[in-house]
């Protein structure tokens, strides 16, 4: 099974330390999944992804983030069967800043 999504999303940020930050992290996308499962049906889907984690700033522009996250995706009742996935996971992330 294959899942190929575009996804946007949006960062909040709590400074906790002088190179520590406390994230927030919200994202909603759209996909296509290539086969069809037990809980989801082949073709069109969303996907929902909340994280938290921190971000230690590395340099001016440079940044590494660790935290964790829960996602769900499904194809919003638009074909049979949608009971979705729910993943959890952790992240590792690098981030540069564009100026």
């Amino acid at each position: 099974m294959h899942l190929y999504a575009f996804e946007l999303g949006f960062a909040i940020k709590k400074k906790i330390f002088k190179k520590v930050d406390f994230q927030l992290t919200v994202g909603l996308g759209v996909g296509t999944i290539d086969t069809r499962t037990e809980r989801l049906a082949k073709g069109f889907t969303f996907i929902e992804n909340g994280s938290l984690g921190f971000s230690y700033k590395t340099s001016t522009n440079t940044y590494l983030y660790l935290g964790s996250n829960i996602g769900h995706i499904s194809n919003f009742n638009t074909q049979k069967p949608n009971n979705g996935y729910n993943i959890v996971g952790f992240e590792i992330g690098f981030s540069y800043r564009l100026q």
